[in-house]
């Protein structure tokens, strides 16, 4: 089971969320199933980018709530429950796909992102459709490496600052502050080769 992470207090948590992380301590199977309830949609969301098996891992979400449960007396208060749970439940999914001989420690991370907006996004297509622009995202961020992609959906996605991102990841911050810039670097310059193929071929330059 995993032990509550580095401190990176959590701004948008509120002191009912504290009272209830403290219930749940306490034995409170009500407070429990709030907080489960509350976090279980963003843990599906987070654990299926590591695996197209959503039974696989809804099993895993479940794991991890018994898990808590069981251990709910011996658990210090998070100081930023939403990570802790983040970095919980990619270690349980990563452990289990390891056992299982699925896959290495560098997970492969799916580029699927739904609707996330990325600064790229908006500085260089604002003019465009919004649907062709979350196509085009889709297709770029097949280009980008399991890390690169897991970064850009923690950054965006769940509005992770670095040093909540490292946290998730097991890496530094330094490592996730290079890693971003690099990320969103190849972005725009795949961006940009993308436009420039599609107005060489209707006659332009840029």
């Amino acid at each position: 089971m995993s032990r509550p992470h580095t401190a990176y207090p959590d701004p948008s948590r509120s002191q009912e969320e504290t009272e209830l992380w403290q219930a749940f301590a306490r034995g409170d199977e009500h407070a429990f199933g709030i907080l489960a309830q509350r976090y279980y949609k963003r843990l599906y969301g987070y654990g299926t980018k590591f695996s197209n098996d959503r039974e696989f891992v809804k099993d895993c979400i479940q794991d991890l709530f018994m898990e808590l449960w069981d251990n709910r007396s011996r658990l210090s208060e998070p100081h930023n429950l939403r990570v802790y749970l983040l970095v919980s439940i990619r270690r349980k999914i990563l452990r289990k796909k390891k056992d299982m001989h699925w896959l290495d420690e560098d997970a492969d991370f799916d580029s699927g992102l739904g609707g996330v907006s990325l600064p790229c996004e908006d500085e260089i297509i604002e003019h465009e459709s919004g649907q062709y622009n979350h196509l085009k995202i889709r297709q770029l961020m097949t280009r980008l490496t399991p890390r690169q992609r897991e970064i850009i959906y923690l950054r965006f996605y769940e509005n992770l600052d670095n040093e909540a991102i490292a946290s998730v990841m097991a890496v530094s911050r330094q490592s996730v502050a290079n890693l971003l810039w690099k990320t969103l670097r190849e972005l725009k310059e795949y961006w940009f080769v993308g436009l420039s193929m599609v107005a060489v071929a209707m006659g332009f330059r840029l």
